[in-house]
């Protein structure tokens, strides 16, 4: 019987032992999970900056293109990483021209694409507020027959700061000819007045629709049309940072990146497959319209007697446009549709000049004519739409969907190795 309970106590002794080495590895796994997690939330740093007002003023031309005017008042909070030197502001698409200075406080300004760097008179430091002002034409910024036939909409996302908040954002449209907008807003001296305030990150959206014969509305200057995937930067400023640094620095971010999102995604996912488990958070429902659009080309201008060029709505010579008819097609006057559902443009027939444009846009299902309600006040028969654009830099929207940025005189955690491209800019004046 000795021999038994010798037995059965090195067995209690075993299984506690066993029990122990179970709690132990439980809290190593619980403790390193903590630590990753720690090092994975972001943490919050002080604003450098604040955005005091940032104002926009539109006014539509006759071809259909927008003559804006920005006003912006900057102030400096904190000059620890190097004093104000240069703002990055994105802007809708690379298609603007007449970039103007207009107050004394802008040295010069840089076109990039869909961004502008405009650099400053001076540097500005701590305490100190710097207000600028430019002017530029804005082209390919509508969409026709967006979500109703007949009808072309303005949609406008201005320029968001990701490390700043915004206290008074205003944009002011001019209304001449104006059907409808979106959200709701204020009527002031001829212009729809769109005002809010923005926290570090938020964006804001607001969009104008106008009968397609209102103004010189052209598919080929619609949204979209033209970009060619245009860089922010010059080509060679890649090759400036060598490419180990490049590959460093992309490598680096992208680990860091994942490190910080992963758990916010997996919350994400979890609380999405949670939800749509039982009936909320599913997608809302979108149908694909396709414009077609059928183009034929003079083959020679009319007015110099140029052959056309490829590709070119134009001619090269003397500017004049070579389109001799655009008709709108319905599907079942097309031959072969099925080869003409994907947005560009498309040779059509036998003829050498003669072409099939394709606009394709995805557009709510629930957004109607009939959810369009009177505005109570201002001029009569007007409209407002109370839904919003969901614009996140989808084909549907037009909209400058590039974060801003400040440079700094030193290293800048905000602007991290863009300071290095900064310096090593080839000056190119605003046109």
């Amino acid at each position: 019987m000795s021999g038994i309970k010798k037995k059965y106590d090195m067995f209690q002794k075993g299984n506690c032992r066993n029990f122990i080495r179970s709690i132990r590895y439980l809290m190593m796994a619980a403790a390193a999970l903590l630590f990753m997690m720690a090092f994975s939330v972001p943490v919050r740093a002080q604003a450098t900056d604040v955005l005091e007002d940032f104002a926009i003023t539109v006014d539509v031309q006759e071809d259909a293109s927008l003559k804006m005017t920005y006003h912006i008042t900057w102030k400096v909070l904190d000059d620890s990483i190097g004093k104000l030197e240069w703002i990055d502001l994105g802007v809708p698409n690379r298609h603007h021209e007449d970039i103007t200075p207009l107050s004394g406080t802008i040295d010069h300004i840089e076109d990039n694409g869909n961004k502008l760097a405009i650099y400053l008179d001076r540097s500005y430091g701590e305490g100190e507020t710097v207000s600028l002002d430019f002017s530029m034409t804005q082209d390919h910024m509508y969409q026709i027959d967006k979500w109703t036939e007949g009808e072309t909409v303005y949609t406008f996302t201005p320029a968001w700061f990701d490390t700043m908040e915004v206290r008074q954002l205003t944009i002011r449209w001019n209304e001449d000819q104006a059907q409808s907008w979106q959200p709701d807003c204020e009527q002031e001296g001829g212009y729809l007045v769109f005002q809010t305030s923005l926290a570090e990150g938020d964006k804001f959206t607001m969009s104008v629709t106008y009968l397609n014969d209102s103004f010189g509305f052209l598919s080929s200057r619609q949204q979209g049309e033209g970009d060619d995937g245009s860089r922010s930067y010059d080509s060679d400023e890649d090759e400036d940072l060598g490419i180990f640094g490049t590959i460093g620095v992309l490598v680096g971010g992208i680990v860091s990146l994942l490190i910080m999102v992963s758990p916010f995604i997996f919350i994400y996912k979890f609380s999405r497959w949670i939800l749509e488990g039982i009936g909320f958070g599913s997608k809302p429902e979108t149908k694909k319209k396709i414009t077609r659009t059928k183009i034929e080309y003079f083959e020679n201008c009319p007015s110099c007697g140029a052959a056309r060029e490829e590709g070119k709505d134009s001619c090269q010579y003397c500017g004049r446009s070579m389109i001799k008819s655009e008709v709108v097609l319905k599907e079942e006057e097309i031959k072969d549709p099925d080869k003409y559902n994907k947005k560009g443009t498309y040779r059509y027939g036998d003829s050498g000049h003669t072409y099939i444009r394709v606009n394709v846009v995805n557009i709510p299902v629930s957004r109607s004519r009939s959810s369009w309600s009177s505005r109570s006040g201002g001029s009569s028969g007007r409209s407002s739409h109370h839904s919003s654009c969901a614009c996140a830099c989808a084909s549907s929207c037009a909209c400058a969907c590039a974060c801003a940025s400040s440079g700094r005189a030193g290293c800048s955690v905000k602007d991290f190795y863009k300071e290095d491209i900064h310096k090593k800019r080839v000056r190119v004046e605003s046109r």
